[in-house]
């Protein structure tokens, strides 16, 4: 079976492109499976004409003629497409395909005008929707009037292979965080969590902080009030975010925030920290209840609370021995040959 991955930007390393490139590295020997990039290289008056006419002229202007622009630049000659995103998908209607949804793409905010109108067509002649979530599930179900029985949730995974026999470093309590820098993210928060923790509670610990973004401005001058010790220690690899920044913590935060247009889909990193041992203090919002579970994995804060967040994290501390065995067997649950399997079955199903 030849199947086709159509993944935006497929050489970045965004969640999308990581978990498309994942499954793929699984399942090449299964399928034959061809991952292609794909850019949405309108010219800037097309895309201004698309978003300031109106949605139904901009609608009737894509698909009767911006689309043939696609479809001669992609020859999509397969078996199956999975479109990793429903932009791709607006030029190819007519298709024998399979979608992904990932929860930001698809907010409100985020489709307005003709977008909002063709990916309603797009979940429409999709065989199946996948999305990684259950909060993405219902996103698509109630923004797109979506049937409930074609979408199918198959989380992201990890590599549980990477972390096995990663070893801890011996040292003091030391609470980490690892995250692109935005304001989604919650980083102030964090810091002013961590005040009250070292202030109100007498905690002794070093707060390494690792990531990089638009916020920088902002946490770094968060981080001038810290009343603990800290370490920046900026973007850094896959390399050593495994070998280095995992195996030097104890506990993980990152309760992100929920906003109109900007939404946490799931969560990977959670499952990272859990592959080495480590418990989380997250939050409710978008698909992170997907990622965590409560008790088992970490535990869930207020993200707007700085008290509540300090809070959590010293439950955490005082019971810090009690995590380790349950948070490496919930990410078990998240490695990438089992979500493959899922995969691989979805796959089956809808060529049959």
């Amino acid at each position: 079976m030849r199947i086709l991955y159509i993944v935006p930007e497929l050489y970045k390393h965004g969640g999308i492109q990581e978990f498309a490139k994942s499954i793929y590295s699984e399942l090449k020997n299964d399928f034959n499976i061809e991952l292609i990039n794909w850019q949405n290289d309108l010219s800037l008056l097309a895309k201004g004409i698309l978003k300031f006419s109106p949605s139904k002229f901009s609608q009737f202007l894509y698909l009767k003629f911006f689309s043939s622009h696609f479809r001669k630049k992609y020859d999509l000659n397969a078996d199956l497409i999975h479109f990793w995103h429903p932009e791709p998908a607006m030029a190819f209607l007519d298709g024998k395909y399979m979608m992904s949804c990932h929860g930001m793409e698809i907010l409100e905010e985020n489709t307005k005008g003709y977008r909002k109108l063709i990916y309603k067509k797009v979940f429409d002649n999709a065989l199946v929707i996948h999305v990684n979530s259950r909060y993405t599930k219902d996103l698509v179900i109630n923004l797109f009037e979506v049937d409930p029985d074609k979408v199918v949730v198959i989380n992201p995974p990890i590599n549980i292979r990477k972390f096995n026999g990663r070893k801890k470093k011996k040292r003091d309590l030391v609470i980490g965080t690892l995250t692109r820098f935005n304001r989604r993210k919650n980083v102030p928060n964090v810091i002013k969590a961590l005040n009250i923790l070292k202030e109100k509670y007498g905690v002794k610990f070093k707060y390494l902080l690792a990531g990089y973004g638009i916020d920088r401005k902002r946490i770094m001058n968060e981080l001038k009030r810290a009343k603990f010790e800290y370490e920046y220690i900026g973007e850094i690899s896959e390399e050593e975010k495994i070998n280095e920044f995992y195996p030097s913590i104890d506990v993980f935060v990152l309760p992100p925030l929920e906003l109109p247009n900007d939404v946490e889909g799931f969560g990977i990193v959670y499952l990272e920290a859990n592959a080495c041992g480590i418990p989380v203090v997250a939050s409710k919002t978008g698909g992170v209840p997907d990622a965590v579970k409560e008790g088992i994995s970490g535990v869930f804060a207020d993200p707007t609370n700085p008290e509540d967040i300090a809070d959590k994290i010293l439950f955490i501390i005082n019971t810090l021995e009690e995590w380790e065995q349950r948070c490496k067997e919930h990410a078990e649950n998240f490695d990438v040959r089992k979500i493959s399997k899922q995969f691989k079955e979805l796959y089956e199903k809808v060529t049959q």
